[in-house]
């Protein structure tokens, strides 16, 4: 158990930031396109060089963060997408992991607590996750979560609960993946599969996808005992919840034997687990097996596209990929920000989605600033709501001026933005996870 009070106090004064980091940025603005904040807002410090000015002054000057500048930090989404952008090759992550402990040192006591509490004794546990998950699809299907909307406007703890509901889809019965699963015939390869906290919960029946989707391709397919990836932990400044959660996931992958590639289906999982040597690095009995575990991961695009299906096909029977006419189904990939920049992971979601659309006879069509954040980013559409609803707005007006049928993402995260998205807008538009979208048309 993790003592939760253990670092409440910490990073409240003088920054410790990379100075060489803070330099490496020359203020050009090419980065300014690719920052949802900044198109949302059109405020010079709600974009990167702006924030990157922000905690120069701090890092120059000493004392307490100015509140106001603590605002502009904490509006930051973390989709990585002014890194890609960035012809000086300014490492954002590495400055923004720097900063957020300190921004954490700021929050809320309460709401800390809460977050702490949370990230160290809910999301780990998976047992204590799935009785969490079983009670909300139980108020879910007394319709008693409908009520929360008549929260919005209220006070700031209704209002909270508000959002929740806006951002919370149907949860799924939930159904345990198999411990090890394989098909008979030729086996081209084993695999270890992340199933996620989050992801099994609220979408539980996309690892069971996924599954299917390997065990197809040949792969003997096991899910060992594990833990939360730390995500949400580290993003919000917790890292020693991360750093605690990195060393019992490499622990349990080691202890499962064997070499096998750790194939994830969500992108934010993925780039945490990718994540462990950085995150470890300052710890020598860590650091080589973090890197050695790293090198496991694998997303669910990567892993299939690099296999091949029965007569090298997608699917066998050209059925649906999830709406009437698939022959006239319109579809569009959204990319999420910690696949596509974070893991650098962009050509095998599209390959694979070329190949469903050449199998079923749909449309893929390109969407507009698809590598652009969605707003969800872990939990900052329940922390920064009104901020995310706007960078959101962006995206579904795209989505609807593309005429798409599916949506197709990697992550949860995602998932659930965009789900919010379609409904507030009335469209009649289905949003997939890839491992869904194939599988689909593989029925």
């Amino acid at each position: 158990m993790i003592d939760n009070n253990s670092v409440i106090k910490i990073g409240a004064g003088q920054a410790r930031l990379s100075q060489d980091l803070l330099d490496s940025c020359i203020h050009c603005g090419l980065c300014l396109p690719a920052c949802p904040t900044y198109l949302a807002t059109g405020r010079e410090m709600e974009s990167p060089r702006g924030r990157i000015y922000l905690l120069a002054k701090w890092q120059e000057e000493g004392g307490e963060l100015a509140p106001r500048a603590a605002e502009h930090l904490e509006s930051c989404l973390g989709c990585l997408g002014c890194q890609t952008a960035c012809p000086s090759g300014v490492h954002y992550e590495a400055i923004l992991d720097q900063a957020r402990p300190h921004l954490a040192a700021r929050r809320n006591w309460l709401l800390r607590s809460i977050m702490r509490f949370s990230f160290a004794e809910i999301l780990p546990h998976y047992g204590r996750l799935k009785i969490f998950g079983s009670m909300l699809r139980t108020v879910q299907l007394l319709k008693l979560d409908l009520l929360a909307a008549k929260f919005s406007g209220g006070p700031a703890f209704l209002q909270k609960l508000a959002d929740f509901q806006m951002f919370t889809p149907m949860v799924p019965e939930h159904i345990a993946l198999p411990k090890k699963s394989w098909r008979g015939g030729t086996k081209s390869g084993a695999a270890k599969l992340f199933s996620g906290c989050v992801m099994d919960v609220f979408y539980n029946h996309v690892n069971h996808a996924a599954l299917r989707l390997l065990v197809r391709q040949g792969n003997i397919v096991e899910v060992p005992e594990q833990t939360c990836c730390g995500a949400l932990a580290y993003h919000a400044g917790e890292d020693d919840i991360a750093s605690s959660l990195a060393r019992r996931n490499i622990e349990l992958f080691e202890s499962a034997g064997d070499n096998d590639k750790i194939v994830v289906t969500s992108a934010g999982c993925g780039a945490m687990l990718k994540h462990y040597p950085a995150l470890l690095a300052q710890e020598p009995q860590w650091a080589e097996r973090a890197t050695k575990f790293a090198q496991r991961v694998q997303d669910l695009s990567q892993t299939l596209a690099a296999g091949k299906f029965p007569d090298n096909a997608i699917c066998e029977s050209k059925s649906a990929v999830g709406v009437e006419n698939q022959s006239k189904a319109h579809i569009v990939y959204h990319a999420a920000c910690h696949l596509a920049h974070a893991q650098g992971v962009r050509a095998e979601p599209q390959a694979l989605l070329s190949a469903l659309a050449a199998g079923t006879g749909a449309h893929l069509y390109d969407l507009p600033e698809a590598e652009h954040c969605c707003g969800s980013a872990g939990i900052y559409n329940l922390l920064n709501t009104a901020l995310s609803l706007k960078v959101l707005d962006r995206k579904m007006k795209f989505i609807e001026e593309s005429g798409a049928d599916l949506v197709v993402t990697c992550n949860p995260g995602c998932m659930l933005q965009l789900e919010a998205g379609v409904k507030a807008r009335g469209l009649n538009v289905k949003v997939k996870h890839l491992a869904e979208a194939l599988d689909d048309a593989c029925q």
